[in-house]
């Protein structure tokens, strides 16, 4: 089976089928209807219904997948949703496109290539804001269409157009290989050691960048760096979820953390916890109900965020409302 087709079979292909003579036995097919499918035996028995997704190879490279991208994109996300730059991390999203296909085409790691593409986008777009005559917006806006148009032209340019399109925008986690899983360790690693280390200097900039540039510190060089560890996260999260979802992953559980937590640290570690949580919950609704794994981590997340808004104890839509002051009326003679 083709790679990039093997995420579209699953968990088809591990359904257990009648044993044919002509078959060996083990091997995994799709030939005959399913018999009894995992996910019935799974609801009688708690402990099958846990076990019985991380019994394939395949789950456990792309549970430890998610659990390094979540983590990743957790914790830098809070900085995202803190400076605002929902949009940018979009426009990434779309960036690594080019470098990603570059990669296909040229047998090389796609997590490389989405890398390049992405650290150039990403000190492209900031060049352009502060050099240039182009506010913002307009910055971003130039730069990822333009990317993401071009590597368009190079998909369209290979034979398997529809195949590569897909992964590419919606993932293939389930098709992670050993040295892809490396490759996302040790893109993880670099994010999460970069935040570690610059974290004082990247939250005063987020927070008062006159401030910082006041007190001496090197604003234009601390952005930089916030850039590149942005793509370095996009990128990371393009295995998992597609470059079309990353942003979900970035975005919701910061978000969520932001809600349930208020010092920018226990966000980070809020965030990243969220993360993990929707990556396996969306893993394992993926399995036994037989849908897009990417999709279903990022709905994980939504819904989880859904119900901090409704039940966070400081900032719930029903705390608010239960602490609500109530309105007096005084009547005047």
């Amino acid at each position: 089976m083709e790679r990039s087709d093997f995420w579209r079979e699953w968990p088809r292909s591990t359904r257990r089928t009648p044993q044919s003579p002509d078959t060996p036995a083990g091997e995994l097919r799709r030939a005959g209807p399913p018999v009894q499918p995992l996910a019935s035996e799974s609801s009688v028995n708690p402990l099958a219904f846990l076990l019985g997704p991380i019994q394939f190879e395949l789950t456990q490279r792309a549970l430890v997948e998610a659990t390094l991208v979540s983590v990743a994109c957790g914790v830098l996300g809070v900085l995202v949703v803190q400076r605002g730059l929902s949009f940018i991390s979009d426009a990434l999203s779309h960036c690594v496109v080019p470098g990603v296909v570059a990669a296909f085409l040229t047998h090389a790691n796609r997590e490389l290539g989405g890398t390049i593409s992405a650290l150039i986008a990403a000190w492209a777009m900031l060049l352009l804001r502060r050099r240039g005559a182009l506010g913002s917006d307009p910055s971003i806006a130039v730069v990822f269409t333009t990317m993401f148009a071009f590597g368009l032209a190079l998909i369209s340019a290979t034979g398997s157009y529809l195949n590569d399109l897909t992964e590419i925008l919606f993932g293939a986690i389930l098709a992670t290989s050993p040295g892809e899983l490396l490759a996302s360790g040790a893109v993880a690693t670099v994010v999460l050691a970069g935040t570690v280390a610059l974290f004082w200097p990247l939250v005063l900039v987020s927070f008062d960048p006159v401030a910082a540039r006041a007190q001496g510190l090197p604003v234009d060089r601390i952005e930089l760096a916030f850039y590149g560890l942005l793509a370095l996260a996009v990128v990371s999260g393009l295995v998992a979820v597609g470059s079309m979802l990353v942003t979900g992953l970035l975005i919701v559980p910061a978000t969520t953390a932001r809600i349930l937590a208020r010092r920018v640290a226990t966000q980070m570690v809020v965030s990243g916890l969220i993360g993990c949580v929707a990556s396996w919950i969306g893993l394992y609704t993926s399995y036994y109900l037989r849908i897009a794994s990417g999709g279903a981590i990022v709905l994980a997340a939504a819904l989880i965020f859904a119900v901090a808004l409704l039940a966070a104890p400081r900032q719930g839509i029903v705390a608010r409302l239960l602490h609500r002051p109530r309105r007096t009326e005084t009547v005047t003679a």
